[in-house]
């Protein structure tokens, strides 16, 4: 049974974390490399500077209980049951004259949580642009902030989407339209697919889920470009993934350890994948940022989350996708990394809706909750409006 839920940590865990942030030991770096290496030592260290002593976990905390969670065991149909997290938001039921309400599943990445759609939600649940709102469910994936780690191995992306294809069964939401990047567009494509009766539609910011071309079939010059530059992204920029993917562990046991390391290890990727100018400030709220990044801290969730990775990469048989038949829309933000050209979604979705924005990135939620949401809203109420 799912119950309400508050987040309530008291003093003791962010005394602790302040204490470490002053106690961490900083390496020398005789020259400046700026992002060139990784994270910048001295946006890390004026970061690091405000954590410890102006960033307020109370009122952060007091934001996101103002929204409702549940929390509870969740069975999937390999039988394991363990406990899941979700920020269930529903708006006023509808007019006797008015179709229901749809209910959307929004599902994260890393290293993202479900911060990351904390304005989003309530845009979506209030209604954009004079649209009807929708009902919300945004869980934390299975080893991320409230949602139990897994007890043992084997956790992929399919069993997640199995593990939150019932989750909405057990909210009570036989069918709902799922939204997903980063790992939530892995996972939104294997939900789609894996339950077609369920899903009515499929909302992507990220290109998840692609379909093969065929064997002996040559790629276009556009489709390998961008082959290209996936290649040379994972050179310059596969580390994130890439050691998650094969020694979680090594990494791991520091970052729980050390909330400077764990800082730093995701601060990067919202830095190289984010649509901003100067500063990283102009694209994100750094409370927010911090929100997230403590939320990992204070959960003890670095290593849990990072095995999702892992999973990933020793599914067994490997996954193969297949076209998906529920109606797809896809949101392209020019600052997203992992860009697939449109006649690669084609051939791996039933395309409906194909938006360009000149603004935003990987974490589009965070970065324009605006243009998300309103996109989001428009791709599903023109699935329920009569045709």
């Amino acid at each position: 049974m799912l119950l309400p839920f508050r987040i309530e940590f008291g003093d003791r865990g962010i005394e602790d974390l302040r204490r470490r942030i002053a106690e961490a030991r900083w390496p020398e770096l005789p020259f400046d490399t700026g992002w060139s290496a990784g994270t910048d030592h001295g946006v890390l260290r004026d970061l690091a500077r405000y954590w410890h002593a102006d960033f307020d976990w109370a009122a952060a905390q007091a934001a996101i209980n103002r929204r409702p969670h549940v929390r509870g065991p969740v069975t999937d149909p390999g039988g394991s049951a363990e406990w899941m997290h979700a920020m269930v938001q529903a708006g006023p039921a509808a007019a006797a004259d008015e179709p229901p309400r749809t209910t959307l599943l929004l599902i994260h990445g890393g290293p993202g949580s479900f911060i990351e759609f904390l304005e989003a939600a309530d845009r979506l649940v209030a209604g954009v642009d004079g649209a009807p709102g929708f009902d919300v469910v945004v869980p934390s994936l299975p080893g991320y902030g409230f949602s139990e780690a897994p007890r043992a191995p084997g956790m992929h992306p399919g069993r997640v989407a199995e593990r939150l294809h019932a989750l909405m069964g057990e909210l009570g939401y036989p069918r709902y339209g799922v939204q997903g990047g980063d790992w939530g567009g892995h996972i939104g494509a294997r939900l789609a697919r894996a339950h077609p009766e369920a899903v009515v539609g499929l909302h992507l910011n990220f290109a998840g889920g692609l379909v093969p071309r065929a064997q002996g079939v040559a790629a276009s010059a556009e489709e390998a470009a961008w082959e290209g530059r996936m290649v040379d992204f994972r050179n310059r920029q596969g580390t994130y993934s890439r050691l998650q993917r094969t020694k979680p562990q090594n990494l791991g046991f520091a970052l729980h350890d050390s909330p400077v390391g764990l800082l730093a290890w995701m601060l990067e990727p919202f830095h190289a994948w984010t649509d901003h100018g100067e500063e990283l400030w102009d694209a994100l709220d750094r409370d927010t940022l911090l929100t997230n990044v403590t939320l990992y801290w204070l959960t003890g969730t670095a290593l849990s989350a990072a095995r999702l990775y892992y999973e990933a990469e020793h599914e067994s048989p490997p996954h193969v996708p297949q076209f998906c038949a529920v109606p797809t829309a896809f949101a392209r933000f020019p600052a997203e990394p992992f860009i697939a050209p449109r006649q690669v979604l084609e051939r791996s979705y039933r395309l409906v809706q194909w938006t360009e924005f000149d603004r935003g990135g990987h974490f589009a939620a965070l970065e324009q909750p605006a243009l998300f949401a309103a996109d989001v809203s428009r791709f599903f109420t023109g699935l329920r409006a009569p045709r």
